[in-house]
């Protein structure tokens, strides 16, 4: 369920205008500061923020924490 989603969010990331991408940037940004605060997704690939988005899109139970944990692991592998 998570690749079918990131690859969603890819190519949707890659659908969007330039105009778009900004504003999507800026959303992915804000969602991601949610769960880590100090994150800064300057140095991330268009790929590894989708992966880090479908994260926190996942429909399953997790709880806040959860996720955060799987946010931060994520920022620490994929950069």
């Amino acid at each position: 369920m998570k690749r079918i989603m990131a690859i969603s969010a890819a190519a949707l990331i890659v659908a969007t205008g330039a105009a778009s991408a900004m504003t999507s940037a800026s959303a992915n940004d804000a969602a991601v500061k949610r769960f880590a605060p100090e994150a800064d997704l300057s140095g991330y690939s268009d790929s590894a923020i989708a992966h880090i988005m479908s994260i926190i899109n996942d429909d399953g139970d997790d709880s806040f924490v959860q996720t955060q944990a799987q946010v931060r692991g994520a920022l620490k592998n994929l950069q």
